[in-house]
């Protein structure tokens, strides 16, 4: 008998135009220690799936049909008693944004020790010593530390650990882990997935993971399950459907995913990732004799952590050390490292949103440190910034229109609101949406779709320079294979030159020409992109190499590679 066992769930949601069908009619099992896959894009089903097995939907808006049984038990219909009982020892749930997901209101300790009382009978005491095994269970090094820290003081490695701890501190038998490896470092993500792994293997917990991240299906999963629109469209063996999958939208998932040594297959400027709609354009030319547009030199930043009165007591951290590179016109700089070396910092440096302790920055010659007034209005109409959290870096309370309509007013750029709003409405369709989308709220766009607007509001002012930090980290594979081609089409068609910060490193060897290396603040190594892993020498830069999870050793037979799949 399955541990988990799931035949033709149906989920439905009720809103203003009636019942929306969200699950429809999906089947799965799970035996004890095994380890699943559900994969698909954002909007499939897969994390709706996951909240009815553990009756996390909301209720008086979800209705819930067919039939889900863990151990035998049926779950849809059970009390919320019950259903509680259940949740922490019988099936434990890891979310996906460890930050959102702990309460910041309470340290590591008494949110792990109020968890463990709620199932057994402990004192406060007997609770923090078992909340302190948990931590080491995960490879927390100081559990003690740990356990008196903030949530907000930890590394988005060390709280995903404890949102871990947290899951299995009361040894459940079924592990719902939801995406728990988004926007961590290769590094980081290849830690978490090995001590998946190493509970799966020593306590036997069955993990149904859930991911949009075909590296992640291939390292951990032993079968997966394809969603699509609500269904599942194919399931099998992970090795034989990622070696030969049956269906055309598997296929068209596993295409779009950038792996290390594409760029060797395919260096030519007018490359493009295998996606429905991708084209490709006249070649771009060469950057490498194209004069220096940015110049970083000796780049510092500090920030004081602690003050005191006495200078020796005051406490500072070197976020930037010695930092320098420079980027030509026309070219993608790639910046890379794993999590906390810097790189967003930096990027902030040079964008003037921060200043530099130590250190200059050229643009087109000028030291943007010494620019005020006039001349600094006119580096923000040529140099913007694209931010990682697109939800976040728009305005909920603002339509489209005023957001796209405002830099080009406030930078001059447009004569009056009229002409702004063709600015905006030529912006939004570059980046392929319609003029129709302006009335509209953030909200009611998808992720990929958000990161778009965010790219339309640099387009706006019509920049020369932009600067990218993560713009698609949290993307399923084909909304970032749709926003990395439109990078390249944009570079072609206005000349423009990005700084891109990124974590993965297949994105950073497709997007760009040249990589700049980060580790603790420091630029430790600068290399050619195309073909990383031939051109890195530094042991940071292979270790980073060596965590890239790859999806498939290599083109079965019969199958073209992947460029020739372009279209």
């Amino acid at each position: 008998m399955p541990l988990l066992d799931i035949e033709q769930l149906e989920v439905d949601f009720t809103g203003p135009r009636g019942a929306e069908p969200a699950v429809r009619g999906v089947s799965l099992s799970l035996d004890a220690g095994e380890i699943v896959a559900l994969v698909g894009e954002s909007g499939s089903g897969k994390s709706v799936t996951a909240a009815a097995i553990n009756g996390l939907l909301p209720r008086g808006v979800t209705r819930v049909r067919g039939r889900i049984a863990f151990d035998g038990q049926p779950l849809v219909g059970l009390p919320e008693a019950q259903l509680e009982r259940l949740r922490g020892t019988g099936v434990a749930t890891i979310f996906q944004n460890p930050l959102s997901a702990l309460d910041p209101t309470l340290r590591i300790g008494d949110q792990l020790a109020v968890t463990a009382r709620l199932r057994h009978p402990l004192s406060r005491a007997q609770a923090l010593a078992r909340a302190t095994e948990a931590l080491a269970d995960v490879g927390i090094d100081d559990p003690a530390r740990t356990l008196r820290a903030w949530p907000h003081q930890l590394s988005g490695g060390m709280r995903q650990r404890v949102m871990i701890a947290l899951a299995t501190l009361n040894h459940p038998r079924l592990l719902i882990a939801d995406e728990p490896t988004t926007a961590l470092d290769a590094v980081l993500q290849k830690e978490i997935l090995g001590l998946l792994k190493r509970l799966n293997r020593e306590h036997g917990v069955a993990i149904l993971i859930i991911t949009h991240d075909f590296g992640v299906v291939a390292e951990l999963s032993q079968r997966v399950a394809v969603m699509r629109a609500g269904q599942i469209v194919e399931q099998g063996r992970t090795a034989d459907v990622l070696a030969a999958p049956k269906h055309a939208y598997t296929r068209s998932l596993i295409d779009a995913v950038p792996e290390i040594g594409l760029r060797a297959r395919d260096p030519s400027p007018s490359r493009r990732l295998g996606v429905a709609g991708a084209r490709r354009a006249a070649p771009a030319p060469k950057p490498d004799a194209a004069p220096v547009l940015l110049e970083a030199r000796g780049v510092c930043r500090t920030f004081v952590t602690a003050r005191s009165w006495l200078p020796s007591r005051t406490r500072r951290f070197d976020a930037v050390s010695d930092a320098g590179f420079e980027v030509r016109r026309g070219e993608i700089f790639g910046l890379i490292g794993a999590s906390g070396s810097g790189k967003s910092t930096l990027a902030r440096v040079i964008a003037q949103l921060l200043p530099a302790s130590e250190g200059t920055v050229r643009f087109d010659g000028a030291d943007l440190a010494k620019l005020d007034g006039a001349a600094l209005k006119a580096f923000r109409r040529r140099f913007q910034f694209v931010f990682q959290d697109s939800a976040s870096s728009l305005n909920a309370r603002r339509t489209l229109l005023d957001q796209l309509t405002d830099p080009a007013l406030r930078l001059s750029v447009a004569h009056d609101r009229a002409h702004a709003r063709e600015l905006a409405q030529e912006a939004l369709e570059r980046v392929g949406l319609e003029a129709r989308h302006l009335s509209r709220y953030p909200h009611a766009f998808s992720g990929g779709q958000r990161q778009r607007i965010g790219i339309a509001r640099a387009l706006v002012v019509k920049p020369e320079f932009i600067v990218l930090d993560e713009p698609t980290s949290a993307l399923d594979v084909s909304i970032q294979a749709q926003v990395l081609n439109l990078l390249l089409e944009l570079r072609e068609s206005l000349g423009l030159t990005y700084l891109f910060i990124g974590h993965s490193l297949p994105v950073i060897e497709f997007l760009c020409d040249r990589v700049a290396v980060m580790e603790r603040g420091r630029i430790i190594e600068t290399l050619d992109a195309a073909n990383l892993r031939a051109n890195a020498r530094h042991p940071s830069t292979l270790r980073l190499l060596d965590a890239v999870l790859p999806v498939r050793a290599a083109a079965p037979a019969g199958r073209a590679p992947l460029t020739e799949l372009l279209s």
